[in-house]
């Protein structure tokens, strides 16, 4: 009777985690989950957006495939090293964080956007502080003395509204934003970030440029650029190893063949890009190495 409820109870787990046909090696799910870190402040849009690429890659691959909302960066992270979701998008800082909870060899990278080899972070300020663009973040903190200027980030585990404009303004001022601006904060989402300097609730924030670029011109004038950062590599739709090489390798080529249908480009056009491209989980070590080196970006 023991040995009969101990087979019971972990073909009961594999159920729940959505697998069947399971072995040691590869795990062929019944029904794929697709998650994202939720950088949009806007949840309906992300539902909307994600569950239509959903649908295209889990047509390419014939399995049923949904997309799963999260209300944080960490629990996006959390969905994939356990499980709960097969494929995740993600920032750079999250891969990196996806990396070192699963480890490497557990983790792939689908694809890329044409963009995020070549990202950007704008730094934006209220209209009405009267800061006007500067060469660098030196100059910024120079002008920020004797100010009661506030600042925010977006989320902590953002990589283009948190961990590379800290790291940016760290290495050209030589301090960390803590000792410059009066407050530090932290908004969420890029959007947020957007909304919160334009109405004057932030005197400066960091955002990452995609956002800042499909926002209404209302906005971009109420929060304009006063420095756009060094080019860096971002987001990575990633998945888990054990999905196996046949499933990966379909859903890779059902990736970058996103831009070959309208419902394809109009996914591309809500995350600002002309297409996926090829890329390779290496391409991510040097962030791992960032957070190992103890840069913190919370959870």
């Amino acid at each position: 009777m023991q040995r009969f409820l101990t087979v019971l109870l972990t073909a009961a787990a594999l159920l729940a985690a959505g697998f069947g046909n399971a072995n040691a090696d590869t795990q062929h799910p019944q029904r794929l989950i697709i998650t994202a870190i939720p950088d949009d402040g806007d949840a309906d849009r992300m539902r909307e957006n994600f569950g239509a690429l959903a649908a295209h890659l889990g047509n390419a691959v014939g399995i049923p495939t949904e997309y799963m909302h999260v209300e944080n960066y960490a629990a996006s992270v959390t969905a994939l090293a356990t499980g709960r979701a097969h494929v995740a998008w993600l920032g750079a800082v999250t891969t990196a964080q996806a990396m070192m909870q699963m480890g490497e060899d557990n983790l792939v990278v689908l694809g890329t956007r044409d963009i995020d080899k070549g990202f950007v972070t704008y730094f934006v300020a209220h209209h009405g502080s009267g800061i006007e663009p500067v060469a660098n973040l030196g100059e910024l903190a120079s002008a920020a003395q004797g100010r009661n200027w506030t600042f925010t980030f977006g989320s902590r585990s953002s990589t283009s509204s948190h961990l590379m404009p800290r790291k940016f303004f760290i290495e050209q001022a030589g301090l960390p934003p803590e000792r410059v601006f009066r407050t530090v904060a932290y908004s969420g989402s890029h959007d947020v970030v957007m909304q919160m300097v334009a109405n004057g609730t932030y005197t400066l924030g960091a955002m990452n440029y995609a956002s800042w670029d499909k926002a209404s011109e209302n906005l971009q004038q109420q929060a304009p650029v006063v420095y756009e950062t060094p080019e860096f590599t971002n987001y990575a739709l990633v998945a888990r190893a054990d999905l196996g090489p046949e499933l990966i390798s379909q859903l890779r080529a059902a990736l970058l063949d996103t831009d070959s249908t309208p419902e394809g480009r109009q996914i591309l056009g809500y995350l600002k890009a002309g297409e996926f491209i090829d890329a390779d989980l290496s391409e991510w070590f040097d962030y791992r190495d960032l957070l190992e080196s103890g840069i913190g970006v919370g959870g």
